[in-house]
């Protein structure tokens, strides 16, 4: 029987397994983390469930202390293949239970159906068909289990302070054919206080995560003409998708509004609608004081400028990787404090003082505190590299589409292998759903990326190929 055939009989398997993983709500929750559960309950249960699973099928299986873990098949050197089973916070605007695993028109739903259970667990399942079919294998082919790709991945610091590092893999969580190079990406504070109390401006507050482009802000303001606020929202000119609504009177002196946007991965700021950003233009319109104005006119020039840098003076290019992109992806203002998060993803032939040191000396200038919060070399593997060339020739060969290597601004695990490479699972000319409400994978292309997963590890680690 051919492997493909195989994968085809295991569709509704597949199918069952993403759905169970996607209704493991795992968010990285520090305030209840414990021994053995280092990012919180629900991260430690995805990954027991994933480990388990593994195990069922006969594979080699090692939890690390929680914070990562591995299923493993075969013998000699290492193949890494690097998932995640964390995801981001929800976020609004869902048609479906963010963590039902909801199957509509041949779509999976749910918060990880993409990002990246859907495709880990496809290649949990390539495993498994190449193990069921005895097909046997030069290299040891490893499926490392990541637990904290979403905020900081200090699961990948402890996991390769622990355990062997496989020199060459890839990342399933990005998009096909093959990316060859990532952009470097720097999280940026920045922050300062507040000689005096603003007059009007009680709170603004949105985004969750610098690497999310917030699709909420919530604002609350004093002392403003409450009728004055319904004119202005009335007259505002909000783009599709936009919206701004008088949420509560709380008081006579105070107002609730919230400001709605369109959520995306904070590498693509220009495929989304940040609702920061359109809060801040629609304050701007109303009676504030001096400062107020000032302080509005800051973030909308610098960050709220473009999306490439072009606010900062940093819109870097380069001919590997293309445009630096920045998103403002929190945003924290209280009546004596500003506090904000940038996301930043520097094109790979810069270093990140080319990006840091213009910045900075604008922070200084307007007398903020500046915070590198995170940062991330750009990386780079040459299009020609056997790599490569061997996961173009198995995407090729499954699906019958164009072979291409490109970059992208995301960065993935694949940058902490020497030669390693994001692979999939976003097709060519799909909709980007990463880190959107209703992110879904359909079936169809689960069963496609499983299939593709499975000639790569024949590619790279087999001395037969798939008949």
């Amino acid at each position: 029987m051919l492997l493909e055939e195989q994968i085809d009989l295991m569709k509704e398997e597949i199918t069952a397994a993403v759905q169970a993983c996607i209704q493991i709500k795992s968010v990285k929750d520090i305030e209840n983390a414990s021994p053995g559960a280092p990012f919180g309950p629900g991260v430690k249960e995805a990954l027991d469930w994933t480990l388990a699973l593994g195990n069922s099928f006969g594979l080699t299986i090692k939890n690390v202390e929680g914070y990562a873990g591995h299923i493993e098949m075969g013998k000699g050197e290492l193949l890494g293949i690097l998932g995640h089973l964390d995801v981001v916070p929800e976020g609004d605007g869902w048609s479906v239970p963010p963590y039902s695993g909801t199957i509509r028109d041949g779509k999976i739903f749910g918060r990880g159906a993409l990002d990246d259970k859907g495709p880990t667990l496809a290649a949990l399942f390539a495993m498994k068909a190449i193990k069921d079919a005895n097909i046997p294998l030069n290299m040891r082919v490893r499926l490392i289990l990541g637990t904290d790709e979403e905020s900081g991945w200090d699961d990948m610091a402890y996991y390769l302070k622990k355990e062997e590092v496989p020199q060459i893999g890839f990342a399933p969580d990005a998009e096909f054919p093959v990316i060859h190079a990532e952009k470097g990406i720097l999280h940026l504070e920045l922050s300062k206080s507040y000689m005096t109390s603003f007059p009007h401006l009680v709170r603004i507050q949105g985004g969750e995560r610098a690497n999310v482009v917030p699709d909420r802000c919530d604002v609350t303001l004093k002392e403003i003409s409450y009728t004055n606020l319904v004119n202005q929202l009335k007259n505002f000119s909000f783009p599709e998708g936009v919206s701004g609504n008088l949420e509560s009177q709380e008081s006579e002196q105070e107002v609730k509004l919230v400001f709605k946007g369109v959520s995306s991965h904070g590498s693509l700021p220009q495929n989304g609608k940040n609702a920061v950003l359109y809060a801040l233009r629609f304050l701007r319109t109303l009676p504030l004081s001096s400062e107020e104005k000032q302080t509005l006119d800051f973030m909308l020039t610098y960050p709220g400028t473009g999306f490439y840098g072009e606010g900062f003076g940093v819109a870097l290019s380069d001919e590997p990787s293309g445009k630096l992109s920045l998103s403002l992806g929190i945003l924290d203002l209280t009546s004596e404090n500003l506090r904000f998060v940038l996301d930043i993803r520097y094109p790979v032939t810069y270093q990140r003082d080319d990006v840091f040191l213009p910045i900075e000396k604008i922070a200084q200038s307007e007398g903020f505190t500046i915070k590198i919060l995170s940062h991330q070399e750009p990386h780079h593997v040459p299009k020609d590299s056997p790599l490569v060339q061997s996961l173009l020739k198995a995407y090729s060969d499954v699906t019958g589409l164009e072979p291409f290597a490109f970059a992208i601004g995301g960065g993935t695990y694949a940058k902490v292998l020497p030669q390693g490479v994001a692979f999939g699972p976003t097709f060519p000319g799909e909709p980007e759903v990463i880190h959107c409400p209703d992110e879904y994978i359909t079936v169809e292309n689960l069963l496609k990326t499983t299939k593709v997963y499975t000639q790569a590890i024949l590619n790279l680690a087999a001395d037969v190929e798939n008949q």
